[in-house]
């Protein structure tokens, strides 16, 4: 069975809490770098609005890139509560391949999103679970896309990377928080195809303090083939071992900014695998990012292939 891309890791359910403004105070520094949301210790704070939806970076993509019409698997692990049960069927009616995921007895993976202001502050919470990279021996695929996972994520990376070497397949790589915390993840940086990471991100683990192409460039010294730094309203930079590469944002309306992230390494990596080149693949990025920034959520916004080209 022959894949566009395996999508590896989980999936979870996000409830999304939309907080009032006159219900919260902003304490920020004088320079406004650095700005932080109280809630009263101890009160009942009333919500504007709730709303559910599918999330998690690998169900992310792996819906994404689907709607762009490749041929998508996920694999990796869930837990077998309800909100589980739920994340499958949305991934299936999206025409994701979902065999190769497995469901353990262990408690659900769940994100609380609190958005203020049009910002957004996530809590996390993915399960400890067994790794396990197990599809069926006659898979092979073209990409396999890594990110976020839980505790035990050495060694589901070390199974990941030995499936792809032993299937000449390519690695696009978007790390998540534990990970760059962590930084155990030289190995993957030093087969990577494709890196995505933001700019704090970025120099989180370089330990250094760069933008732009300075970031991109000492990154790629890591491994990685191709660098792509997302910078917020400043735009998208890229070093493909030769050459610079940057995109300005696509205005848009803000409703919610959580996934947009995710939504442009879709759009990047949905161009390069349709055969597009560097440039284009950072305009389908920001189209799709800025597409996703209109709606709560992180995948309402994702655009098809019709829509994105």
């Amino acid at each position: 069975m022959k894949y566009h891309v395996l999508s590896l890791g989980p999936a979870r359910m996000d409830v999304f809490v939309k907080l009032p403004e006159d219900q919260v105070d902003e304490v920020c520094s004088i320079d406004r770098k650095r700005c932080m949301i109280e809630l009263g210790f101890g009160e009942k704070i009333p919500v504007q609005s709730l709303e559910f939806a599918v999330g998690g970076n690998t169900g992310n993509n792996a819906v994404g890139l689907s709607r762009l019409g490749l041929k998508v698997a996920m694999v990796g692990a869930l837990g077998s509560g309800y909100s589980d049960k739920m994340v499958l069927e949305s991934l299936q009616k999206e025409k994701v391949e979902t065999r190769f995921v497995k469901q353990l007895p262990v408690e659900s993976g769940f994100g609380v999103v609190i958005n203020y202001q049009e910002e957004r502050t996530i809590l996390s919470y993915y399960p400890s679970m067994a790794a396990g990279f197990d599809v069926d021996s006659d898979v092979t695929s073209d990409w396999i896309y890594l990110t976020t996972a839980g505790k035990n994520y050495e060694e589901f990376y070390a199974q990941a990377i030995s499936w792809a070497k032993a299937h000449n397949t390519k690695i696009a790589f978007n790390p998540g928080s534990r990970q760059i915390k962590e930084n155990k993840i030289k190995e993957v940086l030093a087969v990577a195809d494709l890196l995505f990471v933001n700019r704090e991100e970025g120099n989180e683990l370089l330990k250094t303090d760069l933008g732009g192409h300075d970031l991109t460039r000492e990154l790629a010294k890591l491994g990685p083939k191709i660098v792509v730094v997302t910078d917020g309203p400043a735009g998208a930079y890229c070093f493909d071992g030769q050459k610079d590469y940057f995109a300005p944002i696509v205005e848009a309306p803000v409703v919610e900014r959580t996934g947009a992230g995710d939504a442009f390494a879709v759009g990047f990596m949905g161009a390069i695998m349709h055969k597009k080149s560097v440039e284009e693949a950072l305009v389908w990025g920001s189209k799709n990012s800025a597409s996703v920034l209109g709606f709560v959520g992180p995948q309402k916004g994702l655009l098809t292939l019709e829509k994105i080209s």
